[in-house]
């Protein structure tokens, strides 16, 4: 479901095109068909090289070898863990919950990795505040992804601003960072599943996401522009009355 978002006043903005359920269905088959693919032979590796260090313990150079095989399977067991994730999730479990709450456990969890960029977050939940039926853990996931995305993408000793909205309609809420704008070819598919520009890295977080948020009844969208930076924008339904 798409909702029209608010103009931000952004005239040279570019927003990402937000993925089809069919399309994003189609996504989530592939990604889990390529993490049932991998996970056995990953496995397998792991294994192997596991055996192989115990078996061989005075040549250095194998040793080294054995450790850097180790270390990529790894690495591949991580994105095979994404890509289920994305592709084979749970069903989302809805109860009312305020959904700038969330936001003040997420920020407490990822504080060292604020404080190692000497980013200040300024979280402004709206007023009065919000009530919508929301999956407490998977929400909780696309904060956390989002939050990521924004400390890799915000300048050392700059601000993040997260500020709440809501109406009689639902709940809004925009995740700001003032880094370089998002190249116009990747902002177009930044919610697709493996669309990433750091290495080592699934490319899975954004696509995750929208698929949650969409699971939500809700949406979110992407804004990026040279000169005021990146917004992330969510948005969920308001709570049905019982």
């Amino acid at each position: 479901m798409t909702t029209a978002e608010p103009d931000l006043g952004l005239e040279n903005t570019a927003r990402t095109r937000t993925p089809t359920r069919e399309r994003v269905k189609l996504s989530q088959d592939i990604a889990a068909g390529i993490a049932h693919e991998l996970r056995n032979p990953v496995f397998a590796i792991a294994s192997a090289a596991q055996l192989l260090r115990y078996r061989i313990t005075d040549d250095p150079v194998i040793e080294k070898n054995i450790g850097r095989v180790l270390r990529e399977a790894e690495r591949l067991n991580a994105l095979v863990a994404s890509l289920l994730d994305y592709g084979r999730p749970p069903a989302v479990q809805l109860t009312p919950h305020d959904p700038d709450h969330l936001w003040t456990d997420v920020l407490a969890s990822h504080r060292g990795e604020l404080e190692s960029k000497a980013l200040l977050v300024h979280h402004t939940p709206c007023n009065p505040r919000a009530t919508c039926a929301i999956d407490v853990e998977q929400l909780t996931q696309a904060y956390a992804n989002a939050l990521a995305n924004a400390i890799d993408a915000a300048p050392e000793g700059s601000d993040l601003t997260i500020t709440s909205s809501s109406n009689r309609e639902g709940w809004q809420s925009r995740l700001h960072n003032g880094g370089a704008a998002i190249p116009p070819p990747m902002l177009a598919t930044a919610f697709e599943p493996l669309v990433t520009s750091k290495a080592g890295h699934a490319g899975i977080g954004l696509a995750v996401v929208h698929r949650i948020l969409n699971d939500h009844g809700g949406s979110v969208a992407l804004d990026s522009d040279q000169s005021a930076g990146t917004t992330l924008t969510f948005t969920l339904p308001a709570a049905r009355s019982s």
